[in-house]
């Protein structure tokens, strides 16, 4: 994977954040969902300066702002100092109402008694810190995007109504609206480097190329959030919900290798079968050991685990395998070059947690010096087949629950199972068409 900057450089500067007419100080939420306050320009440089002073449990509600009453910063009512990180300034032109014009900093949570965790960017930052302070290596890697989009009247698929893989002759007639979303996110400084139809009815795929350590996570939160505003705002539902119909679903594939500092691809060596290193069979190796524990943070909906319901292309096993799409994780060897992809995370996750919890796994094949499993391994172990199922997998994982933080893990438990799991198992229906329909008003607006 080329070393490539994905968000252009020269963003951040006051001169820029002079021109905006509001600015959206935000911190990603649990479930990737932008939490935070638009700031009129007048009052811009003040919060650059001071920060905000909001809770910080709201980083731990559901997709609703549903939440666990008795989560002790609940019941505290505890505030956090949000403070914007300049050099995260985004445009975002897919906000922009006619000559007013508006951007987007991240923000650090700090403050005394703040939860562990509840800022899941300043997480990933630890673990990259981690990745380099204690194996000297660094992590480029890069999103798939799949996302279905519906018009609002009628809930006609954008595209089709049927699966046209890669045709695009079909999709001609929308053309116009899918170039409009290049180019705004283009105007930002966010390059896509392809879109295609997907098998789904109104399913689409954006590439992104390959970034290096936080950045990557933080472009994926932002085109996921550009996506769903540009579309509602043209009378359009855009969802990576991962089963919004019943059909081909929603992932998000992971791409990722370590390099060296000095340019050294660490997962590649010439002289092995395929290339393959022996350090990215052990990185490999700790995510397939931790695989049941991973799936709870890369599957974070109940939706979710219609897809590990299984496609001809999806496994149930914590397997993997060379250039095969069928196993849990693969190994990609092209033009001298040698990544992983991980194919766990689904639609709705959030790019931070998908990074800190493979970053976790991942180190603890490095340090452990996992023994790396034979490929497509049927006796691997099976997947969680349900979100509870899954939580319980973390919450017995103690290489996980040390790596993400102990009370990180116990607050997003009772988070998951108080928002998402609980009244699931309460839902009277007669059929699983009823409870498809829980799951679309749930979730098609919020992911």
């Amino acid at each position: 994977m080329a070393d490539a900057s994905t968000i252009d450089e020269n963003k951040g500067s006051q001169g820029e954040l002079n021109t905006l007419d509001y600015v959206f100080f935000v911190i990603p939420d649990i479930n990737g969902i932008p939490r935070g306050q638009i700031i009129p320009h007048e009052f811009v440089k003040e919060k650059m300066e001071n920060g905000l002073y909001l809770p910080f449990g709201a980083l731990f509600m559901g997709p609703y702002s549903e939440h666990a009453e008795d989560m002790d910063m609940f019941l505290t009512e505890k505030n956090g100092t949000w403070t914007a990180d300049p050099s995260t300034l985004q445009v975002t032109p897919w906000s922009d109402h006619k000559s007013r014009t508006t951007g987007m900093v991240l923000c650090d949570l700090t403050g005394e008694g703040v939860a562990e965790g509840a800022d899941t960017r300043q997480m990933v930052k630890r673990l990259l810190d981690k990745l380099w302070n204690d194996h000297s290596l660094i992590l480029k890697s890069a999103f798939e995007f799949e996302f279905n989009v519906f018009k609002m009247d009628d809930g006609t698929p954008l595209g089709s109504n049927h699966e046209r893989y890669l045709d695009l002759r079909s999709v001609q007639p929308e053309m116009d609206v899918l170039l409009e979303l290049h180019q705004e996110l283009q105007q930002a400084g966010i390059h896509i480097t392809a879109m295609a139809p997907e098998l789904g009815a109104g399913q689409w795929e954006l590439n992104v190329e390959p970034s290096e350590g936080l950045t990557s996570a933080d472009l994926a939160f932002h085109v996921r959030n550009a996506v769903k505003v540009f579309f509602r705002r043209r009378r359009f539902e855009a969802t990576f919900m991962t089963v919004p119909q019943l059909g081909p679903f929603n992932n998000l594939h992971f791409n990722h290798s370590l390099w060296t500092a000095d340019g050294q691809n660490v997962m590649k060596d010439d002289v092995k079968d395929n290339a393959i290193s022996e350090l990215a069979l052990r990185w490999n190796a700790g995510l397939l050991r931790h695989a049941r524990a991973l799936t709870a943070l890369c599957c974070p909906t109940v939706n979710c685990y219609r897809s590990l319901e299984f496609s001809d292309d999806y496994s149930s096993r914590a397997d993997w395998s060379v250039e095969n799409r069928d196993t849990m994780t693969r190994f990609k060897v092209a033009k001298g070059n040698v990544f992983l992809e991980s194919r766990l995370g689904t639609g709705p996750v959030s790019s931070y947690l998908l990074i800190a919890a493979h970053l976790v796994a991942g180190m603890s094949g490095l340090e452990q010096e996992v023994t790396s499993p034979p490929p497509r391994d049927p006796t691997a172990q099976l997947l969680p087949a349900s979100l509870d199922e899954a939580l319980h997998a973390l919450e017995k994982d103690d290489v996980m629950k040390e790596g993400l933080g102990q009370r990180f893990v116990s607050n997003y438990v009772t988070a998951k199972r108080y928002c998402e799991v609980k009244p699931y198992a309460e839902l009277a229906c007669d059929s699983d068409e009823e409870k498809l329909q829980y799951e679309r008003r749930k979730f098609i607006t919020s992911f």
